[in-house]
């Protein structure tokens, strides 16, 4: 069953998202001083009349079957297949009632609720489904069977001391969608280096297009598109961070800062906004508007995942996707991960259902769906099978060798990793402004990352 139930919400806004999917923060329960503060602004933002909690939609009437709640920034045409599945396996027992929140409103919703000991039975989260552990939001599930039809890459973020608290919905990454068209006409190769992209940007804003789409006013594709930069130059390939990924571990912990480190990869960066590529008048536009104009043929390059990928195959455009940027072109990587993990809250009224409902959407028919409305995603599901169409070829080596990689991620150890990723996208909009340097932005990082730690 699916409900739109939050009409105040601005439908279709979904971001890439890490981002296809970012989390909420974890702001309940047994919070520590930066959660509690983290819980009290989102209490301030939320707007009331949010989804059903357990109390109001658990063990409810629903046909036959007792109504098992669950919400998430999916979208709805993308997850009526997986509802569908999951309510034929049910046998009319249970039915999956399942409620959409933009991703713009889905931290401030989901941690309002928890924090008052509700929310929906199935809890959806990504980089922050750590934090709720640590805050008592999640049942342990360990003993359920499901658990071992997974492989252990996709507990990564639903896992912790050895008990798991989730399942995997999928795996996602996100590129730099291209229109070949566009290219063509303009006489351009498929770019490999930073530079090479700038001048390939150029080179299309000259014949009148523009080169790369950006909906500031909701999305966090700057964030993704500088991120996954970061990835290719500072994280990999980069022999003056011995660290490599373990940076952020340590960064999490607060035994090191991005001033310093990151700064003169953040400044090349930084050139897409000189050059007049990312521009002011993108922060008053939808991530969705700055789609369409992609779709329309009138955007060269486009951030982005999987999650797209339908929409630009009906709409009959010549697209293709290539890796994150970087400056040689060698060793690339995508972002990318784990997407949302499911877990069953704490505080269900029905736990019997919401294990049921559990267990379905780790069955092979529910996770099969999930990749059918996400042609070239990836699945952690023992028995899924999953498909890459052709326009995938230029990050096919990439996904191959594994070279999927996100920073928020590796935060998540110890640190709300959402809040940080929020600071960030609201932070790059003072970089696009003018408003702020780059060394002011990474200040800002550091100073919420010092702000939000749990120890």
């Amino acid at each position: 069953m699916m409900k739109k139930k939050l009409a105040w919400l601005c439908i279709g806004c979904m971001a890439v998202s890490v981002l296809a999917g970012c989390g909420g923060n974890a702001d309940a329960g047994n919070d520590t001083p930066a959660q509690q503060e983290a819980s009290e602004e989102a209490g301030e933002e939320a707007v009331e009349g949010e989804a059903d909690s357990p109390a109001e939609g658990s063990g409810e009437a629903a046909g036959n079957g007792e109504t098992i709640s669950m919400m998430c920034w999916y979208d709805e045409d993308d997850m009526e297949g997986v509802v569908n599945a999951v309510n034929e396996q049910l046998n009319g027992e249970y039915v999956l009632e399942y409620t959409y929140v933009a991703l713009s409103d889905y931290n401030n919703v989901l941690s309002t609720q928890l924090a008052a000991g509700e929310g929906p039975d199935i809890v959806a989260d990504e980089t922050d489904f750590l934090a709720r552990i640590k805050a008592g939001n999640l049942m342990d599930i360990s003993d359920m069977d499901i658990i071992s039809e997974f492989s252990e890459d996709g507990f990564a973020l639903c896992s912790e001391g050895g008990k798991y608290y989730g399942i995997p919905s999928y795996g996602w990454f996100a590129g730099i969608w291209y229109n070949q068209d566009i290219l063509d006409e303009c006489n351009v190769t498929l770019p490999k280096t930073l530079e090479e992209f700038i001048e390939a940007c150029r080179t299309i804003q000259a014949a009148g297009y523009e080169p790369v789409g950006f909906g500031l006013a909701d999305g966090d594709t700057a964030h993704a598109n500088l991120f996954g930069y970061l990835e290719n130059v500072f994280y990999h390939n980069n022999d003056k961070n011995a660290d490599g990924i373990g940076f952020d571990e340590k960064f999490a912990r607060g035994e090191v800062s991005f001033e310093g480190n990151i700064n003169e990869h953040v400044e090349k960066w930084y050139r897409l906004i000189e050059e007049g590529f990312i521009t002011s008048e993108m922060l008053g536009i939808s991530n969705e508007e700055a789609l369409n104009n992609f779709i329309a043929g009138r955007t060269a390059f486009f951030n982005g995942g999987p999650w797209q990928y339908t929409s630009f195959a009906d709409a009959g455009i010549h697209f293709g996707m290539m890796p994150q940027l970087s400056d040689t072109g060698e060793n690339v990587y995508v972002i990318g991960g784990a997407a949302a993990s499911y877990g069953i809250n704490a505080n269900t009224k029905n736990e019997a259902g919401a294990k049921a409902v559990l267990s379905a959407l780790g069955s092979v028919e529910a996770q099969q769906a999930m990749l059918e409305s996400n042609p070239g995603g990836m699945s952690y599901r023992n028995g899924v099978i999953a498909n890459m169409p052709e326009e995938y070829e230029s990050v096919r080596d990439a996904i191959d060798n594994g070279n999927i990689s996100y920073a928020a991620n590796r935060w998540s150890v110890d640190m709300p990793a959402a809040s940080l990723v929020d600071e960030s996208i609201s932070q790059i909009q003072g970089l696009i402004s003018g408003d702020l340097t780059v060394d002011e932005y990474i200040a800002a990082l550091d100073a919420k990352a010092d702000s939000i730690r749990y120890e």
